[in-house]
């Protein structure tokens, strides 16, 4: 029987990951410490944080004097500041999301989505956020989901509704195509096209546990 540290629940099953919080699950025994050991991803790595923030503040400050300097050049230093910023919001999610990959997955979507068009509106909205990243970003996620649950042998129990939600998400650029939003289609085609035989593949083959698992975590 394995055994979830943070919640203090033996979890039956072949799980990996506790089902009430995604906590990756102990062995066969029970932690008898009252307060188990945690480990904090920003100490452990503490120089590598401190060198890699120095480094931005550095780039961020040059590159913003050098634009100071150079006011005929443009507004440059705001693609700068905007790559780094995106930079650390990747990161950081990936860091929080680590034990879980297709959670991290999903969040990472969602966190690059709304950064780029973010900067494509700052940047006077020229609609290659829609048109090219977007699309792209969910296609690569749900070929990389795909690809880590088979390498790390992860229960299905565990990553399906991330690959649904992926794969939802992969199906809105549907609603540019219909508004005209996008210059360029192929993208979006693509994504959409990759979503629905993902979606497919899931409710054909595995439709009776993606529904069991839909009740389970709706307690229904």
């Amino acid at each position: 029987m394995k055994y979830c540290n943070n919640c203090k629940v033996n979890v039956v099953g072949n799980r990996k990951f506790c089902p009430l919080c995604q906590e990756l699950l102990a062995g066969d025994k029970f932690d008898d410490e009252v307060f188990p050991t945690i480990s904090f991803v920003y100490k452990e790595h503490g120089l590598f944080f401190k060198i890699m923030m120095l480094s931005s503040i550095v780039i961020a400050s040059i590159s913003v004097a050098v634009n100071i300097m150079l006011p005929e050049k443009g507004a440059w230093s705001l693609f700068i500041l905007g790559g780094l910023g995106s930079v650390w919001a990747s990161l950081i999610t990936a860091i929080n999301k680590r034990k879980n990959i297709p959670k991290n997955i999903v969040y990472q979507v969602m966190t690059i989505s709304v950064l780029v068009v973010l900067w494509d509106i700052i940047t006077g909205w020229r609609g290659w956020s829609l048109a090219y990243v977007i699309p792209l970003v969910c296609v690569f996620a749900m070929i990389s989901m795909a690809i880590i649950t088979k390498v790390r042998k992860l229960y299905l129990e565990d990553y399906i509704l991330y690959i649904i939600i992926d794969g939802l998400f992969g199906i809105v650029p549907v609603i540019f195509l219909i508004t005209g939003k996008l210059k360029v289609i192929y993208p979006s085609l693509i994504c959409i096209v990759t979503s629905i035989i993902s979606l497919s593949t899931i409710l054909i083959f595995e439709g009776e546990k993606l529904k069991a698992e839909v009740k389970r975590r709706l307690h229904l």
